[in-house]
């Protein structure tokens, strides 16, 4: 039978999506160039937008889908009018919301990864009655292409290797063009810098320290990528490269991003998804790479160059037992600039690892050991290379964590103390009348401006604090009281997956901090009962219905409110023929909320039976 449409499902990170877009192609033909319809994160959803092998784009929301089950069934419902022949779900982690898509849709023939260490005993066998095929880890540690070739060889399609894939428009290139047009930049002359690494643990501040040798003696000009929040510590980098240099910030698409890496010489930073993109469009690359996940994405091409600390400590999934993540902070500037020299050099047929010497690493009390081990990399396919280099005389590098300024001056801290007395006695207004004039004198201090971001939530002016704490954040990506004040705007606005990741970001840089601790227990609680009843839902689907009505008691024992949990629970109560029972539970639904179509649509058509 001819397979004429299939569902790709990726709800994950942006490098992710670059990685897995490398299978497009091998699926578009593997199926006789069936029409491929893709389920996205919505922040991703550009990337495929300009892929040739892709007919249409669906990008979701992640955190409506936990918190917005009518959200929810509506997607279901409009892949299951779509008629797939296969869906595919790819991601080598577990996702329920992938789950309920690919059995949702109803596909004649669904494939996922099994992965077997994740799941119960029971969920791997129910997982197995519905799914054609469940592709098994071929190792616990494999590189991300490598499984992507495992699960193409499951389906009939092998192939000799995989690269990142991203497709770009005329309007992107246009684009691209225009920034170096209207800047004076030669693209041979031209490195891209992306130093934001979305948490504290992965940024590494030393770039600015690193470049500004190379840059000046390469005579080489400097574009920052990033969102907007890395537009400050982009521009605290670009200050110390004695280079001419452009911050677009927070000013390009994803797609426009990678027009511009393909003009340039050669791009630097973190590991993230731009490092990806770079990879995509091939253009060679600086990487400085920690140990969280050392070798599951990166290295795969020859064009790439890691720059590391081997540490004891390594595999620890970014979950950093120091008060400092030393495979990266301690990386010295030294390093970096050795691994940009050479890969301006020379070029290689393989991957390299540029090393920081055991012989420069000081490992004092409370420090991890130098080690360097094969586990992670497979060493055989790499070029290994210790940095050779003499240490240059520079001022004491302070860690990451003291990126802030700190001391205050007396007058800023009598400003503070005076608008904090004046908001506590009710007088806002005065309150402001006090922060706003001393940060005429004294805009550099962030906790005055986080204080009159604060006095704006308290008075409703929500947008204007949010402009207010976001300009902050790009002046200074660490400041704790700007993101957790951001934080409880993003829950006010029930933007909870933009709040997850702002929180993450506190706790990286202050890991005990109550306020951020706390705000995330409350989202952990809501998203715990949200991921519960998505599996109650996934559960109906699949015919589960005990499964289904144990899980929803539960809500309802803890949550009796709660009108999703109420509203499946009468589903499952109709399915076995419990009608009496389901009629009572959509009249209590009703009566709390009168305007719910969907109960009342269900409960008239269960009186018309």
């Amino acid at each position: 039978m001819r397979t004429n449409k299939i569902l790709w499902v990726r709800l994950d990170a942006i490098g992710d999506a670059v990685l897995s877009s490398s299978m497009l192609p091998y699926i578009y033909d593997r199926y006789d160039q069936a029409s491929i319809t893709v389920v996205c994160a919505d922040n991703t959803a550009e990337i495929y937008e300009a892929c040739p092998y892709v007919d249409e784009v669906i990008g979701v929301e992640k955190m409506r889908l936990f918190i917005d089950s009518g959200y929810r069934n509506d997607i279901v419902l409009r892949l299951r009018e779509k008629g797939f022949d296969a869906a595919f779900d790819t991601t080598s982690t577990l996702s329920d919301m992938c789950d309920l898509f690919l059995v949702g849709s109803q596909a004649r023939e669904k494939y996922a990864f099994e992965n077997r260490g994740a799941l119960t005993r029971e969920r791997l066998a129910r997982k197995r009655k519905v799914y054609t095929r469940l592709v098994p880890f071929q190792r616990d540690y494999e590189p991300e292409l490598e499984r992507y070739r495992d699960f193409l060889h499951e389906i009939g399609v092998d192939v000799p290797e995989l690269k990142p894939r991203v497709w770009t428009n005329r309007d992107d290139e246009g684009f691209a063009s225009e920034i170096f047009g209207s800047n004076g930049l030669d693209p041979e002359k031209t490195l891209v810098l992306f130093a934001f690494g979305r948490s504290h643990l992965r940024t590494y501040p030393y770039y600015g320290e690193a470049l500004s040798d190379v840059c000046r003696e390469e005579n080489l000009s400097v574009i920052a990528l990033g969102d907007g929040a890395a537009f400050g510590f982009n521009e605290s980098c670009l200050s110390k490269i004695n280079a001419p240099t452009v911050n677009l910030s927070g000013k390009t698409t994803l797609r426009q991003s990678a027009a511009i890496l393909r003009k340039c010489r050669i791009a630097v930073g973190a590991e993230t998804g731009l490092a990806h993109l770079a990879c995509a469009v091939d253009v060679p690359n600086v990487v400085v790479i920690g140990g969280g996940h050392m070798g599951y994405f990166m290295p795969y091409t020859p064009i790439t160059s890691l720059v590391t600390l081997p540490l004891g400590c390594f595999d620890c999934d970014w979950k950093c037992k120091y008060p400092r993540s030393h495979c990266v902070i301690d990386v010295a500037p030294e390093v970096v600039e050795f691994a940009v020299r050479e890969t301006l050099r020379t070029k290689s047929d393989k991957p390299r690892l540029f090393i920081h010497p055991q012989s420069q690493y000081t490992q004092e009390e409370n420090m991890p050991a130098w080690k360097i081990t094969g586990k992670y990399l497979n060493v055989e396919n790499l070029d290994v290379i210790p940095a050779e280099f003499e240490p240059k005389p520079r001022k004491a590098r302070a860690a990451l964590r003291t990126f802030k300024t700190d001391v205050k001056p007396d007058a800023v801290v009598a400003a503070l103390e005076k608008a904090k007395a004046l908001r506590d006695a009710g007088r806002a207004d005065d309150s402001l009348s006090i922060l706003e004039e001393a940060i005429d004198k004294n805009a550099q201090f962030p906790d005055l401006v986080v204080m009159k971001a604060e006095l704006y939530i308290q008075a409703g002016r929500i947008e204007e604090a949010k402009e207010i704490l976001w300009g902050t954040i790009m002046k200074c990506p660490f400041d704790v009281n700007a993101l957790n004040n951001i934080v409880v705007i993003e829950i006010l606005q029930m933007r909870h997956e933009s709040a997850l990741g702002l929180l993450k970001r506190v706790l990286d840089i202050d890991p005990e901090n109550a306020i951020a601790l706390s705000n995330l227990q409350f989202i952990e609680n809501g998203l715990l009962v949200r991921s519960k009843l998505a599996s109650a839902e996934q559960s109906i689907i699949n015919g589960e219905f005990k499964s289904a009505r144990k899980s929803l008691i539960e809500i309802v024992h803890t949550y009796p409110d709660n009108q999703d949990a109420l509203t499946d629970l009468a589903i499952v109560e109709a399915q076995e023929g419990n009608n009496g029972e389901a009629l009572k539970i959509l009249q209590m639904v009703i009566a709390e909320n009168p305007s719910s179509e969907f109960a009342a649509q269900l409960m008239e058509r269960m009186l018309q039976r």
